[in-house]
C-alpha cells in the first residue's frame, strides 16, 4: 500500500492542461513542453529550442538563406556591365541582399541597371515576405498558442504527441496516455453531469 503511495502523486501544474487532468500519475514531466522560471539563459535556449521543434521555422531559415546566398547573384551579373555601378563585387551585391531583405536600408549600393532593379525588386519582395511573413510569424503563433486556455493547449498537446508517435520514449507514451485518460474522464464528467441536470425534474412551485 505504501509502495503504491509513494509511485503515485497528484499531477503538479507544470504542463499546459494539468488543471483538467481528474486522474493521478506517476510523472508529471514533459520536457517540451514544461515553462518553468529559471535562468535567462537557458529560458532562451529552451524558447529556441521549442520554436524550432514546434514550428516550419527551419525550413524557412534555410530557404531564406538560399534566396540570400543567390539572390545576389543575377543583380551582381547585371551590375557589372554599368560603368557607375556601386555593386562592383558578389561580396558587396551579399552586403546589399542582406540590407534589402531586414529592410535596413542603409547599405549604400544603388541598383542602376533597368535588369538589375526588376530581379532586385523580385528579390526584395520574396526575402522580406519570406523572413516577416514566416519566420517572425513562427515566433508570434508560439506566444500565442503559449496563452491558450489549458484545456486547448492540452488537446495541441495530444496532439502534437500523436504526430510523432514512433519517435516517443516509453515515459512519454506513459505520459500521452495518462493525459489521453485525463481529458476523457473530464469530458464524460462533464456529459454525465450535464445528462443529470436534464433529467431532473424542474421543481414545482
Amino acid at each position: 500500500m505504501s509502495d503504491d503511495a509513494s509511485e503515485e502523486r497528484p499531477v503538479r501544474t507544470l504542463k499546459p492542461g494539468d488543471r483538467v487532468l481528474r486522474v493521478r500519475t506517476r510523472r508529471a514531466k514533459l520536457p517540451l513542453i514544461e515553462r518553468r522560471l529559471e535562468a535567462p539563459l537557458v529560458e532562451a535556449f529552451r524558447l529556441f529550442r521549442d520554436v524550432a521543434t514546434q514550428t516550419p521555422i527551419l525550413w524557412f531559415l534555410s530557404a531564406l538563406l538560399v534566396l540570400v546566398i543567390i539572390g545576389p547573384i543575377p543583380v551582381w551579373l547585371f551590375e557589372r556591365t554599368a560603368a557607375d555601378a556601386d555593386m562592383h563585387s558578389y561580396w558587396v551585391g551579399l552586403w546589399w541582399a542582406v540590407s534589402a531583405f531586414s529592410t535596413v536600408g542603409h547599405s549604400g549600393v544603388s541598383v542602376e541597371t533597368a535588369g538589375g532593379r526588376i530581379v532586385g525588386s523580385i528579390y526584395t519582395v520574396l526575402s522580406v515576405s519570406l523572413f516577416f511573413g514566416s519566420v517572425i510569424a513562427a515566433f508570434s503563433s508560439y506566444f500565442i498558442l503559449t496563452w491558450r486556455t489549458p484545456k486547448r493547449q492540452l488537446v495541441d498537446t495530444i496532439n502534437y504527441y500523436l504526430q510523432r508517435v514512433e519517435e516517443l520514449s516509453v515515459e512519454e507514451l506513459e505520459d500521452l496516455e495518462d493525459m489521453t485518460r485525463g481529458l476523457l474522464l473530464t469530458a464524460r464528467e462533464r456529459v454525465e453531469s450535464q445528462q443529470k441536470a436534464d433529467e431532473t425534474p424542474p421543481a414545482q412551485p
